[in-house]
């Protein structure tokens, strides 16, 4: 799952990359600055949000590379049965809420 994930996010990493570059060099200039390309981001057609967006989901797939995923259950289940007297304390206080609201 990990290496999958991982790739996924490499390949779109690099259509995102691809992209940018294919844009950014369609342009006719001759001399090109840093402050150039902040000003033809506008002119050039490139979408900042959709860059953006990219740029956060790759990021968002490389941390779900991250996650055990077969162990996620069984710490589930270790986690509720360690609250598990929380949760029961909560659900009576709902169930006074309830009748002091309906009262």
């Amino acid at each position: 799952m990990r290496s999958t994930i991982g790739f996924f996010s490499f390949l779109a990493f690099g259509v995102l990359a691809a992209g940018v570059l294919t844009v950014m060099g369609a342009g006719p200039s001759v001399e090109f600055s840093f402050d150039d390309a902040v000003a033809s981001l506008d002119r050039s057609g490139l979408h900042v949000g959709s860059l953006l967006i990219g740029l956060v989901l790759g990021f968002v797939l490389s941390a779900l590379a991250r996650v055990s995923w077969a162990e996620l259950p069984r710490r589930f289940v270790s986690w509720l049965l360690q609250y598990e007297r929380s949760f029961y304390r909560l659900a009576l206080v709902a169930i006074f809420i309830g009748i002091v609201a309906f009262y």
